[in-house]
């Protein structure tokens, strides 16, 4: 007689050649994952360290990963969407001062928004006025950054033909060096001689 089908073994077997499988799965699972949230996070440090430095090439690179890392994520989207749109209009430079003071507040509120909903995604408690107030730059940073403007404004000019290269004779009223030791006629003989 045909005794019956041992299903504890088949079990047992199964088991054996899948739970590795699945294991394999759910760890490759996980580290992508982990992959994709430590390249959201990476984005999100560089825009908030950066948010005050909006034309420094982290942040830019940061911006441009935005689209690419946080695909699934709708509301960083269209945050990402509504700042480069906002980046895309030209300085009002020519404008009064409070309308660009205005232009520039919208760019920060929109900066702002998206690294707020960055950080929602991620599950990153920051409040919005902590990113809009936040952030230390030195002073000579800044200095330093609007004198190389400057200077390589005024280089293309130069170049450009748009402005001259003022150049004038230097006359040294006393000499920086001290004068040249006096040497005698006796002491030139003994050290040709």
């Amino acid at each position: 007689m045909n005794e019956g089908f041992d299903w504890f073994a088949v079990v047992t077997a199964v088991a054996a050649i899948l739970g590795p499988l699945i294991a394999i799965f759910v760890t490759r699972l996980s580290d992508n994952r982990k992959e994709v949230r430590d390249r959201q996070m990476a984005i999100f440090r560089t825009l908030m360290r950066t948010r005050r430095l909006p034309i420094h090439i982290e942040h830019v690179g940061a911006l441009n990963l935005v689209e690419i890392e946080f695909v699934a994520e709708q509301a960083v989207l269209k945050a990402w969407r509504e700042y480069l749109k906002n980046l895309s209009e030209p300085y009002p430079s020519q404008a009064s001062e409070q309308i660009q003071s205005q232009f520039q507040q919208r760019r920060d509120l929109l900066l702002t928004k998206l690294i707020s909903e960055i950080a929602k995604a991620l599950d990153f408690h920051v409040e919005q006025i902590d990113i809009f107030e936040g952030n230390y730059i030195p002073q000579g940073w800044n200095d330093d950054d609007f004198e190389q403007r400057l200077i390589r404004k005024g280089l293309i000019d130069v170049l450009h033909g748009r402005r001259p290269l003022l150049m004038q004779p230097f006359v040294a009223q006393q000499s920086p060096y001290p004068p040249a030791p006096v040497v005698s006629a006796e002491a030139s003989d003994k050290a040709n001689g």
